[in-house]
């Protein structure tokens, strides 16, 4: 198997994206240093290692949710360009604890009003508030004009899941 460091810098790895998920899954400490770079590093390697820990984040939530507060506390200064995409994208496919939930709604709407983020983020976003709005409900209604602007104003996709999202949010409020 590579080296994960020749893994994460290079162009010419060899190994499958899930052959790299298995290995960081296997090894907790290639974990600890893979979750490192993201934090820590710049250009193509943090944005490998971002790749790979949602892959990871995916099959063992439980490594996810004692670093989410580190992650958020670093959203208004993030350490690389993709690190605010990839905390979203995280906590839009994990049941993380209710005490994140205002931080990760901040984020999410804030990533939901940039004109130039890439559609997967506004999708992430979109799929992460619907969580958020679940279990508090209070925060539907400035949800649905944010989700009013995505359908106002974005491309087909989005505005496909901005109308899916407002469909589910009724089953929600009170």
């Amino acid at each position: 198997m590579n080296d994960i460091d020749f893994i994460l810098s290079d162009k010419k790895w060899n190994s499958t994206t899930d052959e790299v998920a298995k290995m960081i899954l296997d090894d907790e400490h290639l974990f600890e240093k893979v979750y490192g770079h993201f934090l820590h590093s710049t250009g193509q390697v943090a944005h490998r290692s971002g790749f790979f820990l949602g892959r990871v984040f995916k099959a063992r939530p439980d490594w996810l949710f004692p670093r989410i507060s580190e992650m958020l506390s670093k959203m208004d200064e993030p350490p690389h360009g993709w690190f605010t995409w990839y905390v979203v994208w995280y906590l839009s496919h994990a049941k993380f604890p209710a005490e994140h939930d205002g931080l990760a709604a901040t984020y999410a709407f804030k990533e939901l009003e940039k004109s130039y983020i890439k559609p997967s983020v506004k999708n992430s976003a979109m799929r992460l508030l619907e969580y958020v709005c679940k279990r508090n409900p209070e925060l539907i209604p400035e949800c649905k004009l944010y989700l009013e602007e995505v359908i106002a104003n974005e491309r087909p996709t989005l505005v496909n899941q901005a109308k899916k999202v407002t469909e589910c949010m009724k089953k929600y409020e009170n």
